[in-house]
């Protein structure tokens, strides 16, 4: 096994980054007693459900194109929260959206790797 080959597989970062998101961005930040909170958790939860879709029913181009779609435009959303600041307001959160590290790397790896898979050959397994 190259560790290359499975460093840009789609499949690996589509898991990590959905597990990710659902403990660390969703589950650790929710306060169940707010309702506000509990129903915005709901919907951001069903985001892994595509990933993990993307990640175990599909292989190859069509896995590859799924991370791209799913992962860049959060990649990006990402960018422009912290290139503008933009806050949360919800009652028990108060803080500014920073170009943090980790939400960056998960989401633009997993992008990227979906983006330079677009047009792999089918013939061949993920990579």
């Amino acid at each position: 096994m190259d560790l290359k080959t499975e460093l840009l597989n789609p499949k690996w970062w589509l898991i990590i980054t959905a597990l990710m998101h659902t403990v660390v961005g969703v589950l650790m930040e929710l306060d169940p007693d707010n309702d506000n909170e509990l129903m915005v958790a709901g919907i951001t939860l069903v985001i892994p459900v595509y990933m993990l879709y993307a990640a175990f029913m599909n292989e190859g181009r069509a896995q590859a194109r799924l991370a791209a779609v799913i992962a860049g435009p959060f990649f990006v959303w990402f960018v422009l929260c912290g290139i503008l600041a933009l806050e949360i307001t919800y009652p028990t959160t108060d803080y500014t959206f920073e170009l943090a590290p980790p939400p960056l790397v998960f989401w633009g790896m997993t992008a990227l790797t979906g983006v330079l898979g677009w047009n792999m050959d089918e013939a061949k397994p993920a990579e």
